[in-house]
């Protein structure tokens, strides 16, 4: 069963419109997400999650109980297919056979196609979306450094500028240094 399947299951009798409307998103978009012509968002998963009280493995993965809170299955030893080489012209060969017949095979075929093709983009997504985050880690990191630092400097920049009295006139001057460090050149008192 697709993603898109399982959130049709959990729409269950309810209209498309009511549903859609419930979980703040448009009906089109609901369409597209049940025949998995588009893969929802995060947001739109977690609010069907805890709206509906649906597992988050059942939905994305087809795994484990429907709803929260419901024991789980005994797992499913899958068999395990015998180790075959295969060419991958045989096997697009076999597949165009079977997705051309007219048997309950196509549509489980096409379903597995689906299915797997999603897992593939899922994962390589999950990939990305992973290095993104260690980069964007490491960037806040340098920026806090960086912020660090910056408060320092301007904290003996204000050390620096204690011992000078700071009339009306040179008020700006201090603000200025205030916002740029750089631009303190060591000015003398004025009185």
């Amino acid at each position: 069963m697709t993603l898109g399947q399982r959130i049709r299951q959990v729409r269950s009798d309810e209209s498309q419109d009511a549903f859609a409307s419930r979980l703040n998103i448009n009906k089109n978009t609901l369409g597209f997400y049940e025949r998995d012509e588009r893969t929802p968002n995060a947001t739109f998963i977690a609010d069907v999650c805890k709206q509906e009280q649906i597992s988050t493995e059942w939905l994305l993965y087809g795994e484990g109980p429907m709803h929260r809170g419901e024991p789980a299955a005994a797992p499913a030893q899958p068999e395990q297919p015998p180790a075959e080489d295969f060419k991958m012209t045989d096997m697009v060969t076999k597949t165009i056979e079977v997705l051309e017949s007219d048997t309950i095979y196509r549509t489980a075929l096409a379903s597995n196609i689906n299915a797997f093709h999603q897992a593939v983009r899922s994962e390589r997504t999950l990939a990305q979306l992973e290095e993104r985050m260690a980069a964007l880690e490491t960037r806040m990191e340098e920026l806090a450094n960086e912020n660090s630092q910056l408060k320092m400097r301007v904290e003996q920049q204000a050390k620096n500028l204690s011992g000078y009295n700071v009339s009306e006139n040179n008020a700006q001057a201090y603000d200025k240094v205030a916002e740029d460090p750089d631009s303190y050149n060591g000015a003398k008192k004025t009185g």
